[in-house]
């Protein structure tokens, strides 16, 4: 049978043409890269990072804590009924080099509050140097905390005529440097002759 007069395209040409063409298609679809995912390792290095420093930062405030626990007691927890003999280290009033001529006092009144767990009285912070032979109590086989609670312990019961000379005291916090005692400990006497200065209003 016959092309029809006038037909210039070829049938069978025009479906390879189109094949062709798909074909070509096909490839160059094909033929593109996957996108790929980026590991995610710089993430994870990180968070290691992180964690290192947070682990860092932990163990630095748990041992500021154990620091701050090894120097603060309870006032109103026994620590020792022991009582060890010290006195109080003389103060000028603005902490001045003593002379004859100085006026001194036993410590300083505290001019910050501090608040006191479980207290139902009344109480004001003192600051004071304690001296005390801390060297032989070690010996002895005291801790630190003991030593400290017990020189409070015979400082507060140190009399002057029928009253206490200093009020009933009870140990805060302390420090001990090779000369003394660095002493926070609280007195229910809030205008005590013996310390300088007074305790704030609560």
């Amino acid at each position: 049978m016959g092309r029809p007069k006038g037909s210039k395209n070829k049938p069978k040409n025009v479906e390879v043409e189109v094949e062709t063409k798909q074909e070509e298609v096909k490839v160059v679809v094909s033929a593109e890269p996957k996108k790929e995912r980026k590991p995610r390792i710089t993430k994870r290095v990180k968070k290691e990072e992180d964690d290192d420093d947070n682990t860092v930062v932990d163990e630095g405030a748990l041992e500021a804590r154990k620091n701050l626990d090894d120097r603060t007691l309870d006032p109103y927890a026994t620590t020792t009924t022991e009582q060890f003999e010290c006195e109080f280290m003389p103060l000028t009033e603005r902490l001045t080099p003593i002379d004859e001529k100085s006026e001194i006092k036993s410590g300083r009144y505290s001019s910050s509050y501090y608040p006191i767990k479980n207290c139902n009285m009344s109480v004001w912070p003192v600051l004071a140097y304690i001296k005390a032979d801390v060297d032989a109590l070690r010996e002895r086989g005291y801790t630190d905390k003991v030593i400290y609670a017990g020189c409070i312990n015979y400082l507060s019961s140190q009399m002057k005529g029928k009253k206490r000379k200093y009020g009933n005291l009870f140990p805060f916090s302390f420090a001990i440097k090779p000369d003394k005692i660095i002493a926070t400990f609280v007195t229910d006497i809030r205008k005590s002759p013996e310390f300088w200065g007074e305790g704030i209003g609560v």
